[in-house]
């Protein structure tokens, strides 16, 4: 199978097969080829050479969703396949089937919800359901747990488990190394469009396609400075509500020169947290910055000017416009700062840094892969030295040796004195960066944690609301 795009070379002579019952892992880097190839697979693109052979219908989960989010979960789930009652729609019937396949597969959504209105990860689940609802012999299935809570996908590899037992072919595209040793049978490895490594999984190590996946050693998270950190925000009794979660009554700080990472289930208070601090949700309580309110009625330029920096969740859309290119996308809200003639040499510093590929400022940021996309964003955030970064899942989505980097990223500029508060649903990347641990549930910190005393399965069932 070969597929190029411009000058790149997406896909380059790859073969792979699928077999009924077996859980396939496809890991690379991020650029490696791997949602090409499956998008090829499924038939959204048309490959340049090479055929594609399936026994049944074929079925793929987007990394970025395909959802109409102004419809409801049923109406995104039977998508023109709707029980219909004579001319019209019956919706009764259309709620009961999707409650009824949502059950079978542990995967709990409310039919009647918008779907503009969940987090992602809920959005994911509708994903999934939509395609489980065809029935599909081959699944395909493009960073599955990126959204997930850490509680949730044990569940979430249970329910794919049960359907490889009945027999569908499952392919699962992903960058965590932990799942494809725990959960797949086999694993390809791909890097720069080709494969450089095929394993039966019980033969093989996390270690051994890491190395695979990035061509040497993965880089290692930068080590942290010894400082004596200074209050920077100030958070008092903050509530807020988002388009998905609501916050009740916060109370921390972050310092100066250090990483607080915020721990929970996606949808407690998260994203509320994250907007009322960038300034694009209303709240009550106190924000103090550098010994300073923040008011609710700042505007995000204005949060900006003062150094600070969100990474929001969804990089697609809040964070990048898709069709301009990397360079303008590296200057995207420093044009008043950022002089014209500086543009190329801005983008040409986050490429070299975050090793953004391809390594083309003018290339178009819709073609590039999701992790790659990611890094311009943190790249542009990091860039002109913040006070302060409210990273919201900075890694989502993206392979390890990228994760390893961006995580670095975050250190080095703590160690520099920026104030970090990390907001992330995976354990792993809290555990590995943060100084400190706040635990949220149901809007409220309900924990909180120093590094030498952090405890994975305090954190766990606090997260799961289990005072």
């Amino acid at each position: 199978m070969r597929r190029r795009f411009g000058a790149v070379q997406a896909v380059d002579g790859v073969d792979l097969e699928l077999y009924p019952g077996e859980i396939h892992a496809l890991v690379g880097e991020n650029g490696a080829g791997k949602s090409t190839l499956a998008a090829i697979a499924y038939g959204a693109v048309r490959a340049d050479e090479g055929t594609v052979a399936a026994d049944g219908v074929v079925g793929l989960v987007h990394q970025h969703f395909k959802l109409i989010e102004r419809l409801r979960v049923w109406e995104n789930v039977l998508l023109n396949r709707e029980p219909r009652r004579g001319w019209t729609v019956d919706v009764a019937a259309a709620r009961g089937r999707v409650s009824e396949l949502a059950a079978s597969y542990g995967l709990a959504v409310d039919p009647d919800a918008l779907v503009e209105t969940l987090p992602v990860g809920i959005k994911q689940r509708v994903e999934l359901l939509r395609e489980l609802d065809r029935e599909p012999a081959v699944l395909l299935l493009d960073e599955p747990t990126a959204a997930l809570a850490p509680s949730e996908i044990a569940s979430f590899f249970t329910t794919i488990a049960a359907l490889a037992k009945r027999g569908t072919a499952i392919l699962v595209v992903t960058h965590k190394l932990a799942e494809v040793i725990a959960y797949s049978q086999r694993v390809t490895v791909m890097r720069a469009g080709r494969v450089v490594g095929r394993h039966v999984t019980g033969e093989t190590s996390a270690d051994e396609i890491a190395r695979e996946m990035v061509g040497g050693e993965v880089p290692a998270v930068a080590a942290r400075a010894a400082t004596t950190p200074t209050p920077l925000l100030e958070v008092r009794d903050l509530s807020a509500r988002s388009a998905t979660s609501t916050l009740a009554g916060a109370t921390f700080e972050v310092r100066a020169g250090e990483i607080v990472g915020v721990a929970g289930i996606e949808g407690n208070g998260q994203s509320a947290l994250a907007d009322a601090i960038a300034g694009v949700v209303p709240f009550s309580g106190e924000l103090v910055f550098d010994g300073a309110p923040l008011s609710a009625g700042d505007t995000p330029a204005s949060r900006l000017r003062r150094g600070i920096r969100v990474i929001p969740q969804d990089r697609r859309h809040e964070a990048l416009v898709l069709d301009w290119n990397v360079r303008d996308n590296v200057a995207l809200g420093r044009q008043r700062t950022l002089a014209l003639a500086k543009f190329d040499a801005a983008a040409r510093e986050v490429i070299e840094r975050f090793d953004v590929r391809p390594p083309d400022p003018d290339a178009v940021v819709a073609q590039l892969s999701g992790g790659n996309q990611q890094k311009i964003v943190v790249g542009r955030m990091l860039a002109d030295t913040p006070r302060l970064v409210v990273a919201y899942q900075p890694t989502r989505g993206i392979d390890v040796g990228a994760a390893a980097l961006v995580q670095s990223r975050l250190i080095e500029a703590r160690n520099a004195g920026v104030g970090v508060l990390l907001i992330s649903f995976e354990l792993d990347e809290i555990f590995a960066c943060a100084d400190r641990v706040l635990v949220i549930a149901q809007g409220r910190f309900v924990g909180a944690f120093d590094r030498a005393d952090i405890d994975r399965g305090r954190i766990g069932s606090l997260m799961a609301g289990h005072a």
